[in-house]
């Protein structure tokens, strides 16, 4: 798994991160509003039910079928109506059965099961590069935090069969997405598809069931955390307009809780952003 980074704000975050606690954040409080609606195209829905119908499923339709059933297992049980087939012969005679003649009552369980499932979850979203301007300004208060750097999380977080949760995932960017169809892999588009106008964040990302996470109350508001390997976060980049008390803090708190963990300051010049190592003589 590649390097991967997690822009922030609050240097109360980073006491949390350096003892290994993630975040999980619900769908509903993520800044990008199209996400809160799962995206659902009729013209799609109906073309990806006729073509499942005409020529049935396929050895990788079959794989992504089975797989979409052990998301329902996992998130939505109450939605899954038929058990998944063993076979595609099964699941070709499947769709083509009468169940399967309404699109209107399709396309309204189809919404339905997206949005329960959404609600089901939470994500850590992480970034590919710790060098984008924009992610400083709009995550780490306008180089003011800083970025967390962590490795192995394989360690973690190593898949499981829905080929969904648990597993560090990229995000894919289009202009025009088809979303939630019959398309037996389209669920993926719930959690892994983001319009490419947002593609500067290279986000990767770790999608959890909010059941598996713990509950704990900070500042009045309610947050889903994960434990994982304190030896996954490998390093600290404070932003150049952090201020020498907060730096200081930090690296106080990395003696005390983390010193395996490496400190560097991030520093912006000649148009880029490039890294230095702080002095660390007193660790």
């Amino acid at each position: 798994m590649p390097t991967l980074y997690k822009f922030i704000a609050s240097h109360e975050a980073a006491r949390f991160l350096l003892d290994g606690i993630v975040k999980f954040t619900p769908i509903s409080e993520l800044n990008d509003p199209s996400e809160l609606v799962p995206s659902m195209n009729r013209e799609a829905v109906v073309e990806s039910l006729q073509r499942l119908r005409t020529t049935g499923y396929s050895d990788e339709d079959l794989a992504h079928l089975q797989q979409q059933g052990k998301l329902l297992q996992a998130l939505a049980p109450r939605f899954q109506a038929v058990h998944v087939p063993k076979d595609k012969v099964a699941a070709s005679r499947l769709i083509r059965s009468s169940f399967y003649d309404s699109i209107e009552t399709l396309e309204r369980l189809l919404g339905e099961t997206a949005q329960e499932m959404s609600s089901k979850v939470g994500l850590l979203c992480l970034s590919k590069r710790f060098d984008s301007l924009p992610m400083w300004a709009h995550y780490a208060a306008n180089a003011s935090g800083l970025v967390v750097e962590f490795r192995e999380l394989e360690q973690a977080f190593s898949g499981d069969d829905t080929g969904v949760l648990r597993q560090a995932t990229s995000i894919t960017y289009e202009s025009d997405s088809s979303g939630v169809t019959f398309d037996p892999k389209s669920h993926r588009s719930l959690f892994f598809v983001k319009h490419q106008d947002w593609s500067y964040e290279q986000e990767v990302r770790i999608v959890l069931p909010l059941s598996k996470c713990r509950m704990t109350s900070f500042s009045g508001k309610t947050l889903y955390t994960y434990e994982i390997p304190k030896t996954s976060i490998s390093r600290l980049i404070f932003g150049w307009n952090m201020s020498s008390a907060s730096t200081q803090a930090i690296e106080d708190f990395v003696k005390d809780r983390n010193p395996a963990v490496e400190v560097w300051r991030a520093n912006f010049k000649k148009g880029k952003v490039c890294l230095a190592k702080t002095p660390r003589a007193d660790f």
